[in-house]
């Protein structure tokens, strides 16, 4: 029989080199940019949803936005107008409050509809995916702004000038973040083709030897 201290460390052993393991997916995007709303729709809800297991996932709604702060009051400018700020605070705050699957298919859900910001858009997904939208409103009213300068402040660390802007790991490598753009799944079964996720293809083995 297995000693139960023993057991304990072995397990808490395993779960780190299963975290270790997963691939860190960053993404900075803004919720009326075209681009961000193509990746999201049919790149990362669809991989996330098949891998889940095997990835972090850091979403970051602020894109090209610009802001300041004007006595105790914060303004912020959007690449794509005022709607877009408010679509990237609802964001933003469907990240905070909610499990990360949920927030992504709240996301997912509103980027994909003909007004990708109203408040009739966030209702009817908030309601698809079991959050409250009474909710998301008074995090904008009471957290929007925190949260909105807490990701212009990570955003200006990474220092990007576009959007979508995609990582791997903490870091930026220009053909990779083209490939995820085109092919998130396969780019994500490279990452793991020592121990390919089931839905990855199997890797191939080359003969030691050629016979004639």
């Amino acid at each position: 029989m297995m000693n139960p201290v023993y057991a304990i460390i072995l397990l808490s052993v395993l779960g780190f080199s299963q975290a270790e393991k997963k691939l860190k997916v960053s993404l900075y995007y803004e919720s009326l940019c075209g681009g961000c709303t193509d990746f999201i729709r049919t790149q990362l809800h669809p991989v996330y949803s098949q891998f889940a297991d095997y990835l972090e996932l850091d979403i970051v709604p602020f894109g090209n936005a610009q802001y300041e702060k004007v006595g105790k009051k914060w303004i912020f400018k959007c690449q794509h107008g005022p709607q877009e700020c408010y679509g990237n605070v609802i964001h933003a705050c469907a990240l905070a409050s909610n499990p990360l699957k949920t927030a992504l298919d709240f996301i997912y859900c509103s980027e994909g509809q003909a007004d990708r910001v109203s408040d009739e858009t966030f209702q009817k997904c908030a309601t698809e995916v079991g959050i409250k939208f009474e909710d998301l409103k008074h995090c904008t009213e009471m957290k929007g702004d925190s949260l909105i300068v807490a990701n212009a402040k990570k955003s200006a660390k990474v220092g990007y000038s576009w959007v979508p802007f995609i990582t791997f790991n903490d870091e930026y490598d220009e053909d990779e973040s083209k490939e995820a753009q085109e092919d998130l799944k396969g780019l994500v079964c490279k990452y793991f083709a020592d121990k390919p996720p089931k839905g990855c293809p199997s890797p191939k083995v080359v003969p030691s030897v050629c016979r004639a």
